[in-house]
């Protein structure tokens, strides 16, 4: 994953990793409130040689070496746990304590481990006065508690240090798990080269979502809303100018009536110009949304069956426009006609029509679209919100599978002639 993309859905869904920072936050400085304690206290003590001891000075380190090492002995816990009368075992002691001379120097460091801060104090400074009845030196060492054991004002476990870099850690990456996943349940689209480069095929223009998507703005030339249409024809034929292009299938990646709508008045807007235009309703079956003309008329299905393709088509809401609706659909299986005799109707259609717009079921519903288009080409009806990018991706990739012509994207969004970003 690109870290382009990774630093892009952050931003986006900025106000989602902010909470999610805080709420992880919130919860490891509870977890570490709750969690158990361990405090440490240590006892220093002076193990210095009696007054006129001739004892070599190796000697006395081992000695000092020794005394360390008995702080957690059998006899030296079984002695303190009965001076902090029974409060804490032998066993616990043995654990807690640990005893260690200072090298090159007279001291033995005696360290507790306590889940009390104050006795944790307490049994260093009882190890401290116990251990000189154990002297292995029979005399020969003087010993002398230099610093008593103070109780700790904070714990050593769990590490506070620790503990607020793994919980930053953590924070930061669910944040940005949560962004991701926020990402692959809604495209926030930015800019139209962000969108091009997530498609590979450019945007023909950006449409406000219709209130009423049976309505035909097109029908209306020099109205603010029939120049939306005249723009994204513009741009659709210089797109094509190159390799002219006879059979447009336009489709949805998700379903609704938003890519009829858009399919409906581009026809429209064709025929304006005086393109001889007919417009399919290619929806098989009526799968998705209300077909465009009434029940009992021939249509698609009746062509495919046999029926004559002039027999079927209808007279549209402007001159040079003609409808071939879906028709009633009946027992034939749709995928098989559309296989097997949806291109030859499509080559007749093209001799007689200059340009054939199809209007396809969603991407998301089938694959009539891909089936539809080849040969031809599609226009993709993107909604800003709605379709995870990876399915997205996936929908383009497929029909590029299959050799079809992605000709161009329309983005569906609050608002035209821009791409929001979230």
């Amino acid at each position: 994953m690109e870290a382009k993309y990774v630093v892009q859905a952050v931003l986006r869904h900025k106000t989602l990793v902010a909470a999610i920072i805080i709420v992880t936050l919130g919860a490891a400085g509870v977890g570490l409130w709750l969690a158990p304690k361990t405090y440490n206290s240590a006892a220093t003590l002076s193990v210095a040689a009696a007054p006129g001891s001739t004892a070599q000075i190796e000697d006395l380190d081992a000695l000092r070496s020794s005394v360390g090492e008995l702080a957690n002995s059998q006899d030296v816990v079984a002695q303190v746990s009965e001076r902090l009368d029974g409060a804490r075992s032998p066993g616990e002691l043995r654990d807690s304590i640990s005893g260690k001379w200072v090298q090159g120097t007279v001291l033995v460091e005696i360290s507790v481990s306590d889940s009390d801060a104050k006795m944790a104090a307490k049994i260093a400074n009882t190890v401290a006065e116990v251990l000189p009845l154990y002297d292995l030196s029979e005399g020969g060492l003087v010993f002398t508690t230099s610093n008593p054991a103070q109780t700790p004002t904070t714990f050593s476990s769990p590490s506070l240090l620790l503990a607020a870099g793994v919980s930053v850690a953590l924070a930061l990456l669910l944040s940005v798990c949560g962004a991701l996943l926020r990402e692959r349940r809604t495209v926030g689209l930015g800019d139209a080269a962000d969108v091009e480069h997530l498609v590979d095929a450019p945007v023909l223009g950006t449409l406000a979502s219709p209130k009423d998507p049976t309505t035909l703005p097109a029908l209306y030339p020099g109205t603010a809303a029939a120049d939306v249409f005249r723009h994204l024809r513009i741009r659709l034929e210089a797109e094509a100018s190159a390799d002219p292009v006879s059979l447009l299938v336009v489709a949805g990646v998700v379903g609704g009536e938003v890519s009829v709508w858009l399919g409906a008045n581009l026809a429209v807007s064709l025929a304006n110009v005086h393109r001889r235009v007919l417009l399919v309703d290619g929806r098989v079956g009526g799968q998705e949304s209300s077909p465009i003309a009434a029940p009992g008329t021939l249509g698609l299905y009746d062509v495919l069956t046999g029926a004559d393709l002039g027999d079927a088509l209808s007279p549209g809401p402007v001159d040079n426009l003609t409808v071939l609706p879906a028709g009633d659909w009946g027992g034939e299986s749709a995928e098989s006609l559309l296989e097997t005799r949806f291109a030859k109707v499509m080559i007749q259609a093209t001799e007689r029509f200059d340009i054939v717009v199809v209007l396809a079921p969603s991407l998301s519903a089938c694959e009539d679209a891909r089936i539809m288009a080849a040969g031809g080409s599609l226009v993709l009806a993107i909604p800003e919100r709605g379709v995870t990018r990876s399915a997205l991706r996936r929908h383009v990739e497929d029909i590029r599978a299959v050799g079809v012509r992605l000709l161009g994207v329309t983005v569906i969004g609050k608002r035209a002639d821009r791409l929001l970003r979230s």
